[in-house]
């Protein structure tokens, strides 16, 4: 079974709370950069013991946010990281103290740490392993760690697209029996508000079936939107969830040293189920116009009544849009979910082509959607299903 996790970012308590009134989501990825230890630890056990937390060592030079807060960080551990001067020493005590913390908040894995490197390097092998994987590695088997043990990589579009390359990492990953599974995220260039990469999603697809298929390893796909529920059909172990966009789509922008300047913020959207797609609020009159039901489209939750008031004040920081995405998207992942391995990719293809032939009853009904919310996505991924469905024979 596929579990839904919450990306935990800077509204961490949204998730949490989420998962608590709404029972939207199976666990979290706790993320070190909105979180000082102390928060972490308060994470009811009932949850940590189904999550696992992300290190977040990719750019391991610059401890920003609460990352500085956490004594195993490099920039922090060696005072100032530099790739030439990180010693045996120094990577053996910074996998030592974290993996002891991740052991000591009871988290269902642990998880080895990596760090970003940009297009297709032909060192990111041997690189991984001298800072990352064999110093974790060691102090798994030197803390007698009992515990299931993920490795985290960073896969461009590039690399996710070049099937020789591809293969290259899975039999990297798949050479260790330590390794009881990959926490995956995927960094794309051009990335638009749902990945649409039709190569990018093929290959996505590909890599999580034939490392399921070779070993049985597990898969956690993280910092994903809305796709999540295209990857279903590859059936990883876990996908994500997110509030805010940088949780929905990785970059490394959060992790790096800001210059104090605020960017501005996006114009507030809902999550409608039904078109697969965030739109802007101020469309929701005009769809209700066309649509004999809104509620067919939406949803009926709590957070939809709030915010259809006419006191309600739209912003993109107000609460109720995500945690009525929590709870919509939750419930339209289970309900795909509950699908027999048989019919799955099926009933994810209806999902798609429902949501298709929606936006085309909009558009012809006169609505003219913005840019990036008008479900152009869509027939992106009918396509990658179909065509990753013929070459993997099913």
């Amino acid at each position: 079974m596929t579990k839904l996790l919450h990306q935990l970012g800077h509204r961490y308590q949204w998730s949490l709370t989420s998962i608590k009134e709404d029972s939207a989501g199976d666990g979290v990825i706790v993320g070190p950069r909105y979180m000082e230890p102390s928060k972490v630890a308060d994470i009811p056990y009932s949850v940590r013991s189904r999550s696992i937390f992300d290190p977040q060592f990719f750019l391991p030079n610059t401890a920003a946010g609460k990352l500085r807060e956490y004594s195993f960080f490099p920039d922090i551990l060696s005072d100032g990281f530099s790739t030439s001067e990180w010693s045996i020493d120094s990577a053996s005590e910074c996998a030592d103290r974290c993996l002891e913390f991740q052991l000591s908040m009871d988290f269902e894995a642990v998880v080895i740490p990596t760090r970003f490197y940009e297009g297709m390097p032909s060192n990111f092998i041997t690189n991984q392993e001298r800072q990352f994987v064999h110093p974790f590695l060691s102090s798994v088997e030197r803390l007698g760690v009992d515990t299931a043990v993920y490795l985290q990589l960073i896969l461009t579009d590039q690399m996710l697209k070049d099937r020789p390359y591809r293969t290259e990492i899975l039999n990297w990953i798949t050479s260790f029996p330590e390794l009881s599974g990959v926490y995956l995220i995927v960094h794309a260039h051009n990335r638009t508000k749902q990945n649409a990469d039709i190569d990018l999603l093929i290959g996505l697809l590909s890599f999580i079936s034939a490392a399921l298929k070779r070993v049985g390893m597990c898969i956690v796909i993280g910092y994903t939107n809305t796709e999540s529920l295209l990857l279903l059909c590859a059936e990883p172990d876990a996908v994500t969830m997110g509030s805010y966009e940088n949780l929905r789509m990785f970059s490394l922008r959060a992790f790096e040293n800001q210059d104090g300047s605020t960017p501005r913020g996006p114009n507030p959207r809902i999550y409608i189920p039904r078109l697969l797609d965030w739109v802007e609020y101020q469309y929701i009159g005009a769809i209700a116009r066309v649509v004999s039901d809104l509620d067919d489209y939406i949803g009926n939750d709590t957070y939809r009544v709030r915010m259809f008031q006419s006191s309600y004040n739209w912003h993109f920081t107000k609460p109720e849009p995500y945690k009525h995405y929590f709870k919509s998207f939750s419930d339209q992942f289970y309900r795909l979910h509950s699908s027999s391995s048989d019919t799955l990719v099926d009933r994810v293809l209806a999902e798609c082509r429902q949501a298709h032939n929606d936006f085309e009853m909009l558009r012809e009904a006169g609505i003219v959607f913005p840019s990036g919310s008008g479900g152009e996505h869509v027939a992106n991924w009918i396509t990658a299903i179909n065509l990753w469905r013929q070459e993997e024979d099913l």
